[in-house]
């Protein structure tokens, strides 16, 4: 596909591809922009369901016109070739942003207060997304969010309505099968059953807990250990796992999101939004406006400020932790054979950060010893000044006692 066009669209790369198709960057040549394209298998265009939910989602996306929710262009069939046209957006989803580290109060907010602000919007449309998590919410360098890929969305029909017109009311996604992203997906989505608004809420709720620790609410080895979680388990309290107090009121709101009964969460997003508002201006000082944005930054560790600032000899600038790199020029590890000395003759400093030891033994925290590590090494690699060992190479010495 790479170089290949459909339509006015030159394909440049492949981003991802998932489930419901794959993904490319591309080039708009009538009006000379970068675009997305998704394209569905030509597999599976035969199988009418998966069909019906392609075509839906182009339909109920086009009618979304929101600036926290991706644009989408255009729909189209190029030679039995079924694809979606949407907007290119260039920074990071919460995943890749995130990357193991809590985000500091105001950013985590002001994230959560878009999302949320953009899911009302789809909520007074009849529209449900059925699949918010991490990898599916954009960040800007500038903080503004752009949701992604409503790829299960589905138009909530008001049935009398339905029956009145006699409208065809084939489902789209069969009934008890689960359906959603595991870690994300709410209860009744583990279980298999009808989704509705509540279930986008305990999916935020989710996103949220991710973004002010730093890990996953619900966990497990297995997609099976993670849905138990999801239906019977209870996530640690953030304040355990943050350096920083936080606001009781963000707790109650994150834990009302994430009942397990839908009945008992919030029944409105726009409910959880304008709460979460509230804890933003207790936390800044002044309430957020509307469409106002600023860089994201993690949650200040004093710990690795102090040796970042040691090792660069820099106390802000460079050797800035809140520093936001592009989604599409990823900061580069320095291979080992490198040269040690800068333009001017100087010799660089080089250091290689070694997996963390786990000395309480716990098995849920195993994962840390690596993952912190790995994170810390991305971060320094932003560094001109600096050679970071790449992680390949001190992977080796996890769980090891002897220092190399």
């Amino acid at each position: 596909m790479i170089g290949s066009e459909i339509n006015q669209y030159k394909i440049l790369e492949k981003i991802g591809s998932g489930g419901q198709g794959t993904v490319y960057k591309a080039l708009d040549s009538k009006l000379n922009r970068q675009a997305v394209i998704k394209v569905l298998p030509p597999e599976l265009t035969n199988k009418t369901a998966n069909f019906k939910r392609f075509e839906r989602e182009a339909q109920l996306c086009s009618q979304l016109d929101h600036p926290n929710i991706c644009t989408i262009y255009d729909f189209q069939d190029a030679n039995g070739i079924f694809y979606i046209a949407m907007q290119y957006v260039e920074g990071k989803n919460v995943r890749q942003l995130v990357n193991g580290r809590p985000l500091d109060l105001s950013s985590a907010l002001s994230i959560a207060i878009q999302v949320t602000d953009a899911l009302a919007y789809a909520h007074s449309k009849n529209i449900i997304h059925r699949d918010v998590k991490a990898g599916n919410v954009m960040v800007t360098s500038s903080g503004q969010v752009k949701i992604l890929d409503f790829g299960l969305a589905k138009l909530l029909e008001d049935e009398y309505a339905d029956e009145a017109r006699g409208h065809d009311r084939t489902e789209i996604t069969e009934l008890g099968i689960p359906y959603g992203t595991a870690t994300y997906a709410a209860p009744e989505q583990a279980r298999g059953e009808r989704a509705d608004e509540r279930s986008d809420i305990f999916s935020t709720g989710v996103l949220i807990y991710e973004m002010l620790t730093g890990i996953w609410a619900f966990q497990g080895k297995t997609v099976i250990d993670v849905r138990h979680q999801v239906l019977y388990g209870t996530p640690k309290a953030i304040a355990e796992l943050r350096r920083d107090p936080i606001p009781p009121a963000l707790q109650a709101i994150v834990d009302k999101a994430l009942q397990k009964e839908p009945k008992n969460r919030y029944q409105k997003i726009s409910q959880m939004r304008d709460d979460l508002r509230q804890v933003y201006q207790q936390v800044a000082g002044a309430g957020l406006i509307p469409g106002e944005t600023f860089a994201p930054k993690h949650l200040d560790s004093g710990v690795f400020r102090r040796a970042l600032s040691w090792i660069t000899g820099k106390t802000g600038g460079e050797g800035n932790t809140g520093s936001f790199g592009s989604f599409s020029n990823p900061p580069s590890l320095i291979p080992e054979s490198s040269l040690t000395a800068t333009s001017t003759g100087t010799e660089k400093k080089s250091v290689a950060i070694l997996p963390f030891r786990n000395l309480n033994n716990d098995a849920n925290s195993s994962f840390f010893e690596f993952a912190l590590a790995d994170a810390v090494i991305t971060e320094l690699a932003q560094l001109r000044s600096l050679i970071v060992r790449p992680s390949s190479v001190v992977a080796k010495y996890q769980g090891k006692e002897i220092d190399p």
